[in-house]
């Protein structure tokens, strides 16, 4: 039959893999604590709240983790750009959401007088 045989352009372009494919999540890996050191450093958590340092850094490489294991080809190659990206970013904004968050939520208490104060 003819659908048994693989046309020989096919195989060939699922064979394709992209040589520079771990150029993404390396630098991302690599990058990610330099925007939480900075980020948490701004919010002056190195001594009182080291969670914030610790969860941008956890929460980073939870996003930049994935793009090491998708299939190395060409076309993926925008995927591994975008997680490293995205853990890049979420280290940068993870100190001020928390803190803005938890601002929020003591205004919110104070306002509605569940805090004595």
């Amino acid at each position: 039959m003819s659908n048994d045989i693989r046309s020989p352009a096919l195989v060939s372009a699922r064979a394709d893999a992209d040589p520079r494919w771990w150029v993404a999540p390396l630098a991302g890996t690599l990058s990610a604590p330099l925007p939480a050191i900075v980020a948490s450093g701004a919010e002056n958590a190195f001594a009182e709240r080291p969670f914030l340092l610790t969860g941008g850094l956890v929460l980073a490489y939870a996003l930049i983790l994935p793009s090491w294991f998708l299939a190395r080809t060409p076309a993926r190659r925008r995927r591994r750009k975008e997680l490293a990206m995205a853990g890049c970013v979420a280290a940068t904004a993870f100190p001020a959401l928390i803190s803005t968050l938890g601002w929020t939520a003591f205004l919110v208490m104070l306002f509605t007088g569940h805090v004595d104060g």
